[in-house]
This record gives C-alpha cells, structure tokens and sequence, in this order.
C-alpha cells in the first residue's frame, strides 16, 4: 500500500461564468453544490480504447507481416501496434473513467487456452494459463494470434474494477464499455485449424450480465442502471431526452456498464426487458429507439454536427480521439481536436501517454491525448480548472 497525493476530482470551477473566490468559504461552498449538480451527460472525460491489452506477440507481428497475402482484407497488423498499462494505472496516473473490455463466450472453458498462431512461428501453442481453462467469458484481442491482456478473465477485470471504486468511493462514475466479441480465426482463415469461435446469438447475453451480478451480488447498488435513469419515464430515451441523467452527487463512486455488439445481440439482450428494465447494461443503439441512451460515434471529424445535436439532446456520445495507431505516427491532432470541440462525454484514446518509443524511433511521435492542465473532465471544450487539494489516497 502506498500514499499518493491526488487532485481532489478537479472539479472546482467551471468556466462557464462560474467563478469561486477562495477567500469567502461560502461562495466556495456554492461553487463546489453547483460542480455537484451538474448532470452526468454535460462533462467530458477521457478512456481507453481496448483497454486490457498488450502488444502482440513478436513473432506473430513478423509472421503476419511477411505473409500478407493470407490475411483478411483490411487485416493490418500495424493497426495491433499499441499497448496498454494496467487499469489501476490508468486510473490512478492518467485520470481515465472509461474502460473497453473485449469478452468472447467460454461456457465450457478451455476455448482459448491453445494459441494456434504460436504453431506458426515456432512458439508453443499451450498457454499454460490456468485461468483459460475454467469455464466463463474470456478477455482478449483476436484468437490465436493476438491474446496478450492484462486480464484472462472477464470476472476478474470486473473484480480489479470494483476494488478500485471500493478504495475510492467518491470517484466520478466509471463507464465500462463491454463488446461482445465474435471474431471467428476458423472463419476468417479456413484450413489452418484456428480456433472457432461461439457467437452471442440467442441469450447468450445473459453469461454476460449474470457475471456482472456475480461480482456485484452484494452490492448491487454500485452499478448505475438504466432503471436509475428512466425513473418514471415511459422510456430510456424519453428519460435522457426530458428529465435527464442522474447528477454528479447522486452518481459518484458508481459505475455503469454498456453493451457494444451488432444490432442482432443487442436487440436480443433487450427483448423482454422494455428500455432495459431490470437489466444492467445500457445498450449502443440507434438514437429513435426507446432504449437509447448511450450512442457510439467513432468519427468525431466527419461527425462533428452530428454529436452536437445529440448530444443537445441530452444523449451520451462514445468517440475516438485516435484509431489505428495513425495519429501516434503522423502526431496529428486534427482528430483529438473535433472530439474534444464535439463534446462527446467519452472520448477513447490509445495514447493518453505517448507511445513509449517515440524518443527512440523517428516513426513515432510524442502524440498525447489529454485535456488542459491534466484535468480529468471538461465542460464540453471549456475546461473544468482545478485547484489541488491536499488529500491523501491509499491505493
């Protein structure tokens, strides 16, 4: 365990025409209600893209690299060139308050513990990873070929995620972004005898939400559900649309998780279950159904208006601020700079700090995705100031 000093959620004034003055503790007592009071849809705040994983395997660069030919259309190794540090990292150093987690159906166990591309290059196929071999929902990349994470198991990254929140229970909400990933290598690359993957037809959505329930069976009211946010509208959307989200005060130290799939998984996971009551997740979905809420717009250049007309709606907007390693090689901020200016409230990045070889290596750049003065949030492209505060943190 250790002390570290921390910004106290550098969320004490608001440049909006709120101003605080530090000598009068009333004023700044108003100031700090008026922080509380903003709704959780009207700031901004940064989180990482994939964000369990590791670089892939050497060898297995090398090998797709060289044999091209074989792979998929649009299958590039080069877009796999990134890295992550560890969640309590990027929550602790880097301030991120979303997460994505790949997770790839395991019923049985043992679906993903030989790794096939390894036979390619000379490796062994076995993982020898215990974990692989229990049954549950898996973490990982791409079979076969890009398994490197930080965490094997989907239960146990939700574990790591709650512990953190428990040791840090006034914390901003947490969005952990869930895709239900179906990437099939025996598909994809027939007759190399790569793993075939299960797919999330049918209920089987639910292997998702009953692990959550798992982890947060004692405290079920950690979670921010689209009950919580639908109240007595007569719909999700209605709700987001009219009364709107939760507050800050109301919604610190929770967390809430979406569920990102194609449009078959999502409608089955919300079939009998009408704006997602009862249920867990809030969904990706189109903007005129009633269980819309969260909306996934990677591409905040050339939808720029579009998040902002959303977003006046009072719907909460999932971009990119980078994609496929391209803005840490050219060190272009275009992209980071719509994002920031469409005001999408989560805004995912692969380099919330630099690529770790840009000083070494001429074909990386010290491009770097974060908000002014280290913030953890925004008002929409108006920076959320911070004044330091001394509080003492134990990890």
């Amino acid at each position: 365990m250790k002390t570290v000093r921390i910004l106290s959620f550098l969320l004490l004034v608001l440049l909006i025409g709120i101003s605080c003055n530090d000598d009068d503790p009333k004023e700044m007592e108003t100031c700090q209600d008026k922080i509380e009071s903003l709704k959780i849809n009207q700031y901004q705040t940064l989180g990482s893209h994939n964000s369990y994983r590791k670089n892939t395997q050497p060898e297995i660069v090398g090998f797709m690299n060289a044999s091209a030919e074989l792979l998929p259309e649009g299958f590039d190794p080069a877009s796999w060139d990134y890295s992550h540090e560890t969640l309590e990292d990027q929550l602790n150093i880097y301030g991120l308050r979303s997460f994505e987690l790949d997770v790839y159906r395991d019923p049985e166990g043992g679906l993903f513990n030989n790794r096939i591309g390894n036979a390619f290059v000379g490796l062994d196929p076995d993982s020898g990873e215990q974990k692989l071999l229990a049954p549950g929902l898996k973490i990982l990349h791409f079979p076969d070929f890009d398994y490197h994470t930080h965490f094997f198991t989907f239960v146990d990254a939700l574990e790591a995620l709650k512990s953190w929140s428990d040791a840090n229970q006034n914390h901003l909400p947490i969005t952990i972004l869930i895709e239900a990933k179906e990437d099939n290598p025996a598909l994809m690359l027939p007759g190399f005898g790569l793993t075939s993957t299960l797919d999330f037809s049918g209920s089987a959505t639910e292997e998702i939400e009953s692990e959550i329930d798992m982890v947060f069976t004692s405290d079920q009211d950690h979670i921010l559900k689209p009950d919580d946010v639908r109240g007595t509208n007569s719909s999700l959307r209605s709700a987001v649309t009219t009364t709107g989200w939760p507050t800050l005060s109301e919604s610190r130290g929770k967390i809430m998780f979406v569920l990102m799939a194609r449009d078959e998984v999502v409608e089955n996971y919300i079939d009998g279950y009408p704006s997602l009551e009862g249920r867990n997740m809030f969904v990706f979905t189109d903007a005129d159904k009633d269980e819309a809420a969260f909306l996934k717009i990677d591409d905040p250049e050339a939808n720029l208006v579009e998040i902002q007309n959303y977003i006046d709606q009072g719907f909460i907007v999932r971009t990119q601020a980078d994609s496929e390693t391209e803005q840490a090689r050219t060190g272009s901020y275009t992209r980071m700079n719509s994002a920031f200016e469409s005001g999408a409230q989560i805004i995912n990045t692969d380099y919330y700090r630099p690529d770790p070889r840009f000083s070494t290596d001429v074909t990386w750049t010290d491009y770097e995705v974060k908000f002014t003065n280290n913030n953890l949030a925004m008002i929409h492209a108006k920076v959320i100031e911070a004044e330091t505060i001394d509080c003492e943190v134990t990890e």
